[in-house]
């Protein structure tokens, strides 16, 4: 009897840890899964990790602003897409830290792949407005930084909204996207986000 529930909980914990970073509608009307998580900044060198930063200098105006990209894979008709960033700190998700874009704004770069890009600005404060995300920005150029002061970091949570159904995309796979305090930018590469 122990030998079968463990067999279940591992084969239970499979289809968890398999669909970490994929999500399909119930009734089989989409699905979809990230293929990457990408922000404006990378740690000390072009082969760095990407980060997020919450002030930055030698960025002009964007001081207070991190690009972010999600990649996905999309089968099935989009309606909308709710994006929304979930702290790993203290697995709450920030409703203060959404915003909605339609299927038409999600730029399609072929063969049922897409980009949902938006920009996070902490300038709003320790209490983010629903405006702090503005999705389809202009697109950045990487950046080379240096960082202090670990925040915590992040991951994307997608609800997808297919018209006769919704399901959910939470990019764990991919690991978490590290929030520093203070970033300097070093180098500006020819990589755009």
């Amino acid at each position: 009897m122990k030998k079968m529930m463990m067999a279940a909980v591992a084969i239970g914990m499979t289809g968890v840890l398999a669909s970490c970073n994929t999500g399909s509608a119930p009734d089989g009307s989409g699905n979809g899964k990230i293929d990457s998580i990408r922000t404006e900044y990378k740690l000390n060198s072009a082969s760095g990790r990407f980060v997020a930063c919450d002030n930055v200098t030698n960025n002009g105006s964007r001081n207070k602003k991190t690009e972010v990209a999600i990649n996905l894979t999309l089968e099935g008709f989009v309606e909308s897409i709710v994006i929304g960033l979930k702290g790993n700190s203290t697995s709450q998700y920030d409703s203060n830290f959404t915003a909605t874009a339609t299927g038409q704004q999600l730029a399609n770069i072929g063969s049922g792949k897409y980009r949902v890009s938006f920009e996070a600005n902490s300038s709003t404060g320790s209490g983010l407005l629903p405006q702090s995300i503005v999705v389809t920005p202009t697109t950045q150029k990487v950046k080379i930084v240096t960082a202090n002061n670990s925040l915590g970091s992040f991951y994307p949570q997608l609800k997808v909204k297919t018209g006769s159904s919704r399901y959910q995309i939470d990019d764990i796979a991919f690991g978490s996207v590290a929030v520093y305090g203070t970033c300097n930018v070093t180098s500006v590469t020819n990589e755009d986000i």
